[in-house]
């Protein structure tokens, strides 16, 4: 993933799919976390981070996400960063799924940083903050 312009190419494989071959509506969340990831590792983060501790937690509080076009078996679409917003404790990223110029599917997750031990919200992490303003801003520049 480039880190200026976070788009990332996404093949369709049968997994992704229903009996029809179209894709299977939860498995866009499944590639958004995979998106999620390698825009982490962009920004020279990991989940593996988050999971032991040495930064805080984000699980996502809210998803949403829109198909405009099927999506087939095969299909290879190009996953753009659109929208990054900034909270005191949390954050939203939102993903367009591009096929042939179209937008075929959109996703908007936020995520909260917690506390492990209360399970409670805190703030974002200062250089995970950095991250998330550097990516707004590259967005911002594309407009």
């Amino acid at each position: 993933m480039n880190p200026v312009d976070f788009t990332e190419q996404v093949v369709i494989r049968l997994p992704h799919t229903d009996a029809m071959g179209v894709i299977f509506y939860p498995r866009l969340f499944e590639l958004e976390q995979d998106l999620f990831e390698k825009w982490l590792e962009a920004g020279e983060f990991s989940l593996r981070s988050m999971l032991d501790g040495s930064l805080a937690p984000t699980p996502v509080v809210h998803c949403d996400g829109d198909y405009q076009i099927p999506v087939r078996v095969g299909d290879r679409l190009a996953a753009q960063l659109k929208a990054v917003e900034i909270g005191r404790s949390g954050f939203t990223l939102s993903w367009q799924l591009i096929l042939d110029g179209k937008i075929a599917m959109q996703t908007r997750v936020k995520r909260v940083a917690i506390d492990t031990k209360s399970g409670g919200s805190v703030g974002l992490p200062e250089a995970l903050k950095k991250w998330l303003v550097h990516s707004q801003t590259q967005i911002a520049r594309k407009v």
